[in-house]
């Protein structure tokens, strides 16, 4: 009987394995690193979005801290730059700016005329190493206790009562015609001349 030898050959893959191990790998830290990447990126975005609605918030405390001394004396808004702080439980002028925590806000006041200020809260922070955050908001104050209203039938009417007035030609009677009533001394603030000299009244 005849025994047949069988040769069994083995072929080595430590080579491939070895290339597979470094591919996998590089894979690994790869995705790692997108990984944490994401999150690290996550994490400050949403700590700069807080950091900049949080300026916000004080720039617009700002400019209604600046009304509030507005409306208790407007001659306390004059030119210049400053900062905010609450004496007595009332907003005041003082300094050049103030600081809360890592936010710097500066008040800044310049004259349009002599019943008119605009009034701009700047907020600064550094948002890292490299960055400098800023939020900047502006607004019109007026002195409305130092404007006058100028007479007019309109309102001598609404003054006595009457929901409008309007001045219209002499005679008395296109009052009654336009469904209005006729007051004698509001004639005075109907200066448009003889054609427009009576004041009527809006029931």
């Amino acid at each position: 009987m005849k025994i047949l030898n069988f040769k069994l050959r083995i072929c080595s893959k430590k080579g491939f394995s070895l290339v597979e191990a470094l591919l996998a790998g590089a894979v690994f830290i790869l995705i790692v690193t997108v990984v944490v990447g994401t999150v690290m990126y996550g994490r400050e975005s949403a700590s700069l979005a807080g950091k900049r609605n949080r300026a916000s918030l004080l720039a617009e405390e700002g400019l209604e801290a600046v009304r509030n001394i507005r409306d208790y004396n407007f001659s306390l808004l004059a030119n210049g730059n400053y900062g905010l702080v609450v004496s007595g439980n009332e907003w005041r002028l003082s300094g050049s700016s103030d600081t809360k925590d890592i936010f710097t806000r500066q008040i800044n006041i310049s004259s349009l005329d002599s019943n008119r200020r605009v009034v701009t809260s700047t907020v600064t922070w550094q948002q890292n190493q490299q960055r400098t955050g800023s939020v900047v908001l502006s607004t019109y104050l007026h002195n409305w206790h130092g404007i006058k209203l100028i007479p007019t039938c309109a309102v001598y009417c609404q003054d006595n009562g009457y929901d409008d007035g309007v001045c219209r030609a002499t005679p008395p009677v296109l009052c009654e015609i336009n469904g209005e009533i006729y007051e004698p001394e509001g004639d005075t603030y109907c200066t448009g001349g003889p054609s427009v000299d009576t004041c009527c009244c809006a029931p």
